[in-house]
């Protein structure tokens, strides 16, 4: 089919698509029906920014680092606006920032078990070295991320000037912090813990939690982070940072300790809120597939080197 006149595909509606291709409901449902039967959205379309929550990387080694994004162009609604089934997604990895001078490149997918997000362990980098990286899908392309490998294992190491943070609760104020170390000259950011609260304070500076309430499954906290990770101080600073993250306890439950919940609960019904928790925490990091979650287990302890 072809489209006529101008428009913007951010803003088209479904109504105006419809009646710019000249087709009507019934046509489009027969479309739609046929790709639900293969595997994979073959060709994208999106009528609101995929990158919402934009680039991230992480774990920086010698010769490789690990690069995020998650396909959400409705972060707070429970699929974050996705069909049930794998997109696919393309990466590159350039020394310039006009990405001239590729150095890696390739294809994955975004699945709706993992939110569509995405998580591409590069490798066959050179060590202490600037890198800038990016995403596509369909017709639309992410924002430009900047990332940093770490020296050398045998590197003589004069200094070392990185930035770490924590407990973040966005209700209780703004992360204009993270606006100033995005204009730092960083060798990464350490996260300490406590990523987003899972309470329901509502704050004072009208910025109340996404969902309201306290959360407990796998969907309220998938859009706690959606709401989190839509800052733009926060997409700020992962896109100009690799980042080292561990948690504390808010990304599941105030003051839990391994099986032991804060206040008196079934411990087979909390392990199934821990397994949420952790899926959602490991969807919304450039983590490892080492750390993917089995169930109420995540494996986040690991090694690097400076």
């Amino acid at each position: 089919m072809a489209l006529e006149g101008t428009w913007n595909r951010r803003d088209i509606s479904r109504r105006t698509l419809l009646g710019r291709a000249g087709i009507g409901a019934g046509a489009l449902a027969l479309y739609a029906a046929g790709f639900s039967q293969s595997k994979a959205w073959a060709k994208p379309f999106f009528a609101q920014d995929p990158f919402s929550l934009g680039v991230a990387s992480g774990d920086p080694l010698a010769d490789g680092v690990v690069l995020w994004t998650r396909l959400a162009p409705e972060p707070l609604s429970a699929d974050g606006g996705m069909p049930g089934r794998k997109v696919p997604v393309r990466y590159e990895v350039a020394r310039d920032e006009g990405f001239r001078d590729v150095v890696r490149k390739g294809n994955t997918f975004a699945t709706p078990e993992l939110a569509h997000s995405v998580h591409v362990e590069v490798e066959g980098l050179d060590p202490a070295r600037e890198y800038f990286y990016r995403f596509k899908t369909g017709p639309e392309e992410s924002p430009v991320g900047r990332t940093l490998t770490a020296p050398a294992a045998d590197a003589d190491l004069a200094e070392l000037t990185f930035a770490f943070v924590s407990c973040q609760n966005y209700p209780a104020g703004y992360f204009t912090a993270y606006r100033h170390i995005a204009e730092e000259d960083l060798a990464l950011v350490v996260h300490l813990g406590d990523y987003i609260y899972e309470g329901d304070g509502q704050g004072t500076i009208g910025r109340g939690p996404v969902p309201a309430a306290e959360i407990f499954s796998l969907s309220d906290y998938r859009k706690r982070y959606g709401q989190y990770k839509g800052d733009e101080d926060l997409q700020a600073a992962h896109a100009r940072h690799p980042f080292v993250v561990t948690w504390d306890d808010h990304e599941v439950e105030n003051n839990y300790a391994g099986e032991v919940p804060q206040d008196e609960e079934d411990t087979q019904r909390f392990l199934r809120r821990r397994a949420d928790a952790y899926q959602a925490y490991y969807e919304h990091q450039p983590l490892r597939l080492s750390a993917k979650p089995q169930g109420p287990d995540m494996r986040l302890y690991r090694r690097l080197t400076y």
